[in-house]
């Protein structure tokens, strides 16, 4: 068998054939030549094969770093250091220059807290330096709920201690949970014994801090003339409010160091700034007699199941208060209370026969009649559109201007003022102070109502005359009655004697300003009537054992809100009072009394009645605590 030859290929690598160009033809080297001429024009220098092989040569190849490059790239980031080097800095030296403060007011705020320390409040003491109202240290409970690592056991503590309702446990648990706040309250001033329980008991997120708290030492005594504070200790009633800005301090403030978490560093607390006491307020109120006037008004109006109740008692010459107070039936307890508003300065009513102390004393200064005048008085007449009348029936008599007001006759009231003229009488209405607030500026004082004379019309002529148609607040009625016990000169009432500061001196307020309203002859003549009307008139039942009295009677309509003076049911209210002084021969204490709504159709609807007997009762303790020996030993009206 042949063997078949297998072909092997050939390693040996064939040479490559070098094909000999022909030069170019004529035609064809000028075509070169112009190819080449027209591509040199268009082709920019940099393109030239030699710059073309350079430019190539410099391109890095991918993915290789030259030492170049490197060298640049430090550069740069050198470069980028050192502006920022100049930026820190720059902004390093700000802050320790123009925006240091800034910042260090921002980090002391971080590690520091800032606690207000309320001023003491100054106390208010009656004329002998008793208190009436004074603030005792007291203390406030707070959480601070991010601090309170175990809610359940932190309220059962606090609701056991402090009492805490369902209501304000399940209010304090939600604090203690949301966590969203850093200051609640839980009771505040507490007593401070009991707050110092709480802090010994170290309760994490729990804090007691101090806070006065006012008290009235006497209880209710004095409260109507008072006022009161809110819960922070600012005035917001009474002598309170008015003298507020004296009685406040300047308040202080504490600041303390901290620990991570907000607890307080023992040792670290300084006082940046002391509070500054406010300073202490002298009234002129003496707190026996207050207190005397008060009890009396409670179960004159408890027992005549009356409304309510005023009391205001008067140095004669000084118009110092000794007593202001006022009581009030609560319209749900049906209780009478001692009230924190001052009515006998606020409230506002007609005076009723009170009122004709000034018609006859009118009369008697400008000479138009004298007290033994005669007038032939019916018991009813028509004025204006209206048929006015006496408080009874009784025959058409005549009456001397002494007997017109002991028995308190409307009608020959009205025949005095009518030749007193209606101008002049009503310049010493407002002589008198009826119209405009007094000099005590109380807070809401009232400046009563009473028309200019011109503005008056039909029966309102008249009826003013006797205390209808005007009103009058109780202090401005009392001032007027005390310008016949002292001797025709009107005084101001006054309320503060002085003040006390840091020092410890005693500042005290100027005198009440006064004004000669009638002479003081015609002063003494209204005495000896007044004195008439508690022996024999209206007002017997204001007698003293003690003392000669002097005095008028009122019984007021209270105006409706149906404009009348009667409800719709035909039903009058009446304001009864009783303005007296004594001793009548020589006047050195007057007395005001009123009777708010005591019940219509009963004998206590009237001043003589209601109110007189008040009055006496008061006279015994009044004269006992000023110091007014009894001029006789008998009966004050006997023969």
């Amino acid at each position: 068998m042949s063997r078949r030859k297998v072909p092997q290929r050939s390693v040996r690598r064939t040479a490559p054939v070098v094909r000999k160009q022909s030069p170019p033809s004529a035609s064809t080297a000028r075509s070169i030549r112009s190819a080449s001429t027209s591509k040199q024009t268009s082709t920019p220098r940099s393109a030239s094969p030699q710059r073309k092989l350079r430019a190539i040569s410099a391109k890095p190849a991918a993915g290789r770093f030259k030492i170049g490059n490197q060298r640049r790239r430090i550069q740069i980031v050198v470069a980028f250091v050192f502006v920022m080097l100049i930026v820190i800095t720059t902004k390093v030296i700000g802050l320790q220059t123009a925006g240091g403060d800034a910042m260090r007011a921002e980090a002391t705020n971080q590690w520091t807290r800032t606690r207000t320390v309320v001023a003491d409040r100054g106390t208010i003491f009656d004329r002998d330096g008793e208190e009436l109202a004074v603030s005792i240290p007291a203390a406030t409970i707070s959480i601070n709920p991010k601090l309170v690592d175990n809610e359940e056991a932190t309220l059962n503590m606090l609701a056991t201690m402090l009492n805490l309702s369902v209501e304000e446990q399940q209010r304090l648990y939600d604090e203690m949970v949301r966590k969203d706040k850093g200051y609640v309250y839980v009771r505040r001033q507490i007593d401070a014994d009991l707050g110092d329980q709480i802090a010994a008991l170290k309760l994490a997120g729990v804090n007691v801090d101090a806070e006065p708290t006012r008290l009235l030492p006497g209880g209710d005594t004095g409260r109507s003339v008072i006022g009161r504070t809110d819960i922070d200790g600012i005035g917001i009633a009474g002598l309170e409010l008015q003298y507020n800005d004296i009685l406040s301090g300047q308040d202080g403030n504490v600041t303390r160091q901290v620990a991570p978490g907000g607890r307080s560093i023992a040792g670290s607390e300084n006082g940046s700034e002391g509070a500054v006491p406010g300073d202490d307020l002298i009234l002129t109120i003496d707190r026996s007699i207050q207190f005397t006037c008060e009890q009396a008004l409670l179960e004159r109006v408890e027992n005549t199941r009356s409304k309510a109740g005023t009391c205001i008692v008067m140095d004669a010459q000084s118009g110092e208060l000794y007593a202001m107070a006022s009581v009030k039936r609560d319209t749900e307890s049906d209780e009478v209370r001692i009230t924190s508003g001052n009515h006998a300065a606020v409230d506002a009513y007609e005076p009723g026969s009170v009122a004709k102390v000034i018609t006859i004393a009118a009369g008697l200064e400008t000479g138009v009649v004298g007290p033994n005048t005669v007038f032939n008085v019916p018991w009813r007449a028509q004025y204006g559109d209206d048929l006015l009348r006496d408080s009874h029936e009784h025959p058409d008599e005549d009456m001397t201007v002494r007997q017109i007001l002991v028995e308190s006759s409307n009608i020959g009231t009205i025949k005095v003022q009518e030749e007193v003229q209606l101008r002049r009488h009503w310049d010493f209405m407002r002589a008198f102070g009826l119209g405009e607030q007094t000099a005590l500026d109380f807070p809401n004082e009232s400046a009563g109502i009473f028309k200019e004379w011109n503005d008056l019309h039909g029966s309102e002529k008249y009826t003013v005359s006797y205390g209808q148609g005007l009103a009058s607040t109780p202090i401005q009625l009392i001032s007027a009655v005390n310008v016949i016990a002292n001797d025709g000169l009107y005084v101001a009432p006054k309320l503060v004697r002085g003040f006390v500061g840091q020092d410890g001196d005693i500042r005290p307020t100027a005198p009440s300003a006064t004004q000669q309203v009638i002479s003081p002859n015609a002063a003494e003549v209204m005495q000896s009537i007044m004195t008439d009307v508690v022996c024999s008139g209206t007002a017997t039942r204001a007698q003293s054992t003690s003392f000669n009295v002097a005095g008028k009677t009122g019984t007021g309509l209270k105006a409706q809100t149906n404009g009348g003076y009667e409800d719709e049911f035909g039903v009058r209210s009446y304001y009864a009072s009783f303005v007296g002084f004594f001793p009548a021969e020589d006047p050195q204490i007057t007395v005001l009394i009123s009777i708010d709504e005591p019940p219509a159709g009963t004998l206590n609807r009237y001043g003589g009645t209601a109110a007189a007997p008040v009055f006496a009762r008061l006279v015994p303790t009044i004269a006992h605590e000023v110091g007014i020996q009894p001029t006789n030993n008998g009966a004050a009206c006997a023969g």
